[in-house]
């Protein structure tokens, strides 16, 4: 995809994983919730000045997440082979939304949790894949 290099991990799974993590530790949709519930801080408050709508505050939080999230994305690798074409079409996708939410900044874009969504599914459905790959019989179990 592109031949810049991370200092962040270098594989599948641990790409993965360090991606998935981000959703946890820096609690992205809990911070949207609270935009949308009208819960700021006083520098949220400064920086919706700037952006003039909620809906753009959460589109620059989710820019500003993605950046650090899709650093991991960069050295993502599938191995070679035909039995991996399916999980490499979803890393693809993965890759190029992520990037581009994280890299791309485009100041017209309006991101939305949606966007998130389709991420996290995305990070559910290659892991899934990838335990059946292996022989599994995955269950993500419920919580």
């Amino acid at each position: 995809m592109t031949e810049i290099k991370s200092d962040f991990g270098k594989g599948l799974v641990i790409c993965l994983v360090k991606f998935a993590e981000h959703f946890e530790r820096d609690m992205i949709f809990l911070k949207i919730r609270d935009f949308e519930n009208g819960n700021l801080t006083d520098l949220d408050k400064q920086i919706l000045e700037i952006y003039g709508s909620v809906e753009k505050l959460i589109s620059h939080e989710i820019e500003m997440w993605a950046n650090g999230a899709s650093d991991h994305l960069y050295e993502i690798e599938v191995p070679k082979g035909k039995g991996w074409d399916k999980i490499r079409i979803k890393v693809k996708e993965l890759q190029e939304k992520g990037l581009n939410m994280g890299h791309g900044f485009h100041l017209s874009k309006i991101w939305k949790k949606e966007d998130l969504f389709e991420l996290f599914n995305l990070t559910r459905d290659i892991a899934l894949m990838i335990d059946k790959k292996l022989g599994l019989n995955p269950d993500v179990g419920e919580w």
